[in-house]
């Protein structure tokens, strides 16, 4: 069956630039359906200063803790990259916002405009 929202967070990858320089780069394409991905679709959503991820959401191995069984789909949060927390995926419209709303947090937290330059294809 076809997934809208899903077709929608492919249409949407990319790379989008903040006026101040960081990044947030949307990478989304369809795979195979596995338990790790049920939903057919392979993401990662991170917001980047310079080379470094600042946070991020990704479906691309198992999140810390993981079951063998259980999906992929985890966060890699402010602060803790470095730590993978199980995401409850959702729909792809709730994973966009929610992507969105941690990174205006984590650029205000910090001072800095969550204002878009441009969209590139880097």
């Amino acid at each position: 069956m076809f997934d809208r929202e899903l077709a929608g967070l492919i249409e949407l990858a990319g790379t989008y630039r903040l006026r101040n320089g960081w990044i947030m780069a949307i990478r989304a394409e369809w795979c195979d359906v596995t338990p790790g991905r049920p939903r057919g679709i392979d993401y990662a959503l991170n917001l980047m200063a310079e080379k470094n991820r600042v946070l991020g959401f990704d479906n691309s191995h198992g999140f810390d803790g993981a079951a063998e069984d259980d999906p992929f789909d985890h966060e890699h949060r402010d602060g803790r990259v470095e730590q993978r927390v199980r995401y409850e995926f959702t729909t792809a419209e709730a994973l966009i916002e929610d992507f969105f709303a941690r990174s205006r947090a984590a650029c205000e937290r910090r001072g800095i405009p969550f204002v878009f330059e441009d969209k590139t294809d880097d």
